[in-house]
């Protein structure tokens, strides 16, 4: 055989999905053989039932424990395409007297059925053919082949809730991760990286272009796109926070007071500091946001006075208010080191709403800072090396004349 010839039978032979990891076919392969124990030894426990391990049940593991962030393998899928199949069954069993026209009708009917009903799960054809093959031409106890399907999608449905939680110590029935780009402000925009992504509107038009079933949740297709626009952010653009940070740090102690902090802040015009203790490691950040937390009530005095109050020495040994900048600043710092790629700081000052993250070493000591200007002045000159080479800005000079070239950048 010629190879080109085989080279192309292998392609159409070959799918080009991802390869499961090692880590993750040890979880499927156990999972599979724990899920089957464990229905195998359940149902002959049950009292009355007379109920067997169903060979459907075998399909329906490999989706639950090697494909559990599908579709497919949710509960609703499993437990509605069991009912569907096994009604269906049991009416061409009834109702159409050739063995074989019943096995048609049943697989083709439930497949129909499972899509109307958004259940669709493979093993669903192959339980309507069991029926089938069981039960044409003879005595049908429907109420025995309920109960015992019904037996056995508890406990697999029991067994995969189990299995994934208690040993695998994640979600199961699977669910998007909580939304932490949440608007900050309290209004109905969203998040500065999702207002220029992918949203429903998008998938569904690309899925009606594709007239195909996607098996991908749509939160995880959305994640998937964004990890790949980062990857492909950081392949082109390839810098890092060593690169854009700000040396010369300005920075405070625990022990600080309150009016020297504040007076750092004005002369440096600076929003926030990196609080460090005697060896320069980050245990915290100021921030004028801080302040004005502990000026909470200004109807009576004013902003002004209730500063100067705040800032103001409290003599003697005893204070009702902070005093040093310990006593106000933030503990929870989020920061990042010099190989931090400039897309994953991007994702965190635009999802964690932060106007600057500080730069630590593997000590903690701070090294850096890494502001929004400093980012976008460097977004600016890739931008504009990358489109005219001079470092010049385009004529047009819009945003999204900016957004475009962003977008080219990261092609």
């Amino acid at each position: 055989m010629p190879a080109a010839l085989l080279r192309r039978l292998l392609h159409l032979l070959t799918a080009d999905t991802p390869a499961l990891s090692r880590p993750e076919r040890r979880r499927a392969s156990l999972g599979a053989l724990l899920s089957v124990a464990l229905s195998a030894l359940v149902l002959p426990l049950v009292p009355g039932a007379h109920a067997w391990l169903m060979a459907p049940i075998g399909a329906s593991v490999v989706i639950l424990f090697a494909l559990s962030h599908s579709p497919l393998a949710q509960p609703w899928p499993v437990f509605g395409s069991y009912l569907v199949a096994t009604l269906t069954g049991l009416a061409c069993v009834t109702l159409i007297p050739h063995a074989g026209w019943a096995a048609a009708v049943s697989v083709g009917l439930t497949v129909w059925l499972m899509a109307r009903m958004h259940c669709l799960h493979p093993p669903g054809g192959a339980l309507a053919l069991l029926i089938v093959h069981e039960h044409h031409g003879r005595v049908i106890d429907v109420w025995h082949t309920l109960e015992m399907v019904g037996l056995n999608v508890g406990v697999l449905l029991l067994g995969a809730v189990l299995i994934h939680r208690l040993l695998w110590r994640r979600p199961y029935p699977y669910q998007a991760p909580a939304d932490t780009a949440s608007p900050r402000h309290q209004t109905r925009d969203a998040s500065p990286l999702q207002r220029g992504g992918l949203d429903h509107t998008d998938l569904a038009h690309a899925v009606k272009q594709l007239d195909s079933f996607v098996d991908v949740q749509e939160s995880e297709l959305i994640t998937l796109y964004n990890l790949a626009v980062s990857h492909a952010f950081e392949r082109h653009v390839g810098l890092t926070c060593g690169d854009i940070m700000s040396r010369d740090v300005v920075t405070v102690e625990f022990a600080t007071e309150l009016e020297e902090a504040w007076q750092l802040l004005r002369r440096h015009k600076v929003k926030a500091l990196p609080v460090v203790d005697k060896f320069q490691r980050l245990i915290g950040i100021l921030t004028v946001a801080d302040f004005l937390r502990q000026m909470d009530d200004t109807r009576t005095a004013g902003l002004a006075a209730s500063l100067q109050g705040l800032l103001r020495r409290t003599p003697g040994p005893n204070s009702t208010k902070a005093e040093v900048v310990g006593q106000i600043m933030s503990a929870q710092v989020i920061s990042a080191t010099p190989d931090t790629p400039v897309a994953t700081l991007v994702q965190q000052l635009s999802d964690k709403g932060l106007h600057r993250v500080p730069i630590i070493d593997e000590r903690r000591q701070v090294l850096g800072m890494v502001t929004q200007s400093d980012l976008i002045a460097a977004l600016y000159k890739h931008i504009a090396l990358s489109a005219g080479g001079t470092g010049a800005p385009a004529t047009a000079g819009s945003c999204a004349s900016m957004g475009a070239s962003i977008n080219r950048s990261a092609a």
